[in-house]
């Protein structure tokens, strides 16, 4: 079988857990500061359909980490702490890919030289796309969590001047990403950020 294809295969479920796990983490999150919102829609699940988004499942495949699933649509109207929670909104979904990520690493080098080379690499590859979403989420260009972020850290004035740029900077962000501008540079973070999780683990 073609390789291109067989990494295609084996990327699926890390692709679709790490996707499903940060939309449904979100959900979670602001249905738990009271928003009844996720929960209306549907968005309360661990059903990777109803967090399937084509382009950014793509993108995820395409860039080596970079993209998304269908973003959960929130309502801070219904936190009691509104700068608290939407921080919290905005960061517990990376939070969960990273320990996630730790996760599949610590079963991938305990027996990731036991089992199929398949399942090898689908934990190779289930380990670097929760990581990657976590670490692509730093970027302030939306959809990332890093947006909600800024609303909260930025003084109003200073984050209603990004949003005025907020989707020209989107659509150069996505223009030099898809001709492999950032492809390398934050492959090689996710890469960095899985070697030190790697080095946890020796650790502790």
């Amino acid at each position: 079988m073609n390789n291109y294809l067989l990494a295609f295969l084996w990327s699926i479920p890390g692709l679709l857990v790490a996707t499903t796990m940060h939309e449904f983490v979100r959900a979670l999150a602001s249905s738990a500061m009271g928003d009844n919102l996720p929960k209306s829609q549907g968005r309360l699940t661990l059903n990777p359909l109803k967090h399937f988004e084509p382009i950014g499942f793509l993108l995820l495949f395409y860039t080596g980490g970079f993209g998304w699933g269908k973003p959960v649509e929130t309502s801070g109207l219904y936190y009691k702490n509104r700068k608290r929670d939407t921080l919290l909104v905005a960061i517990l979904p990376s939070v969960v890919n990273l320990l996630l990520g730790m996760v599949f690493l610590g079963v991938y080098v305990n027996f990731g030289g036991n089992v199929n080379h398949h399942v090898a690499n689908i934990l190779n590859y289930l380990c670097f796309y929760n990581v990657g979403i976590a670490v692509y989420n730093i970027l302030p260009v939306s959809p990332m969590d890093c947006v909600k972020v800024l609303s909260v850290v930025l003084p109003a004035n200073k984050y209603f001047s990004y949003l005025q740029y907020e989707k020209m900077i989107q659509m150069i962000f996505l223009f030099l990403l898809f001709l492999g501008f950032f492809g390398n540079i934050f492959g090689n973070i996710t890469y960095g950020v899985i070697q030190f999780l790697g080095h946890l683990f020796f650790i502790l």
